[in-house]
């Protein structure tokens, strides 16, 4: 999402987040190949790949919290108008000020932005509010390994797909959801199955 090609494309692309080769281009592609590639790396070192899951759980929403705050800076991943006092107005040739030019809201692509929501802020906060949960609150009362890491996919994919409600930047779209809501929804389907799985010999016990 950080790259400026990317929160504003030529055309929608619904596939960008599955294209690796391109640097930059979606948080959830990241997160799904990265995960893959632990389970294999983790295979062969013979560790358990449930812990090092859990461990993980907590941090990458920290370090995705961190990254929003680039892509504010960059003024990528900008939000909808809002007349709030949380509407924040990006320089000229931002994202959100291009965007808003050739949409026809400004009279020069030269002035800055309507304000907008700064969603990458609300994302770094959700996503540094996740982590907080996930370590003081869930780690110490988790009931198998993977408990952590299954308590991050649901609760970052609720708190994107609520996100995703306020963004402006086009990044594909499918049946009145963008693809990143989509891509939640699998996640948190994937996830209560897994939670159910993993949760079985903890409850047998």
């Amino acid at each position: 999402d950080a790259a400026l090609g990317v929160c504003h494309p030529v055309a929608k692309d619904c596939f960008a987040w599955a294209k690796f080769w391109n640097p930059g281009y979606a948080y959830y592609g990241g997160f799904l190949f990265a995960s893959v590639g632990a389970w294999f790396l983790l295979k062969r070192d013979r560790f358990p790949f449930w812990k090092a899951a859990d461990m993980a759980g907590f941090t990458i929403p920290l370090g995705l919290g961190f990254g929003r705050m680039g892509c504010f800076l960059s003024g990528c991943c900008f939000g909808q108008r809002t007349d709030s006092a949380f509407g924040i107005s990006f320089p000229p040739q931002s994202p959100a000020s291009d965007s808003q030019y050739k949409l026809g809201l400004l009279k020069s692509a030269r002035a800055w932005s309507l304000p907008v929501h700064p969603t990458q802020l609300y994302e770094a906060a959700a996503s540094i509010g996740i982590a907080a949960i996930l370590l003081f609150y869930l780690h110490g009362r988790k009931k198998y390994d993977g408990h952590v890491f299954v308590g991050f996919v649901v609760l970052y994919a609720v708190a994107r797909f609520l996100l995703e409600l306020l963004r402006a930047d086009d990044r594909g779209a499918l049946g009145g959801l963008s693809t990143s809501q989509l891509i939640g929804v699998g996640l948190i389907a994937g996830a209560l199955l897994l939670h159910r799985r993993l949760s079985r010999p903890a409850v047998a016990a």
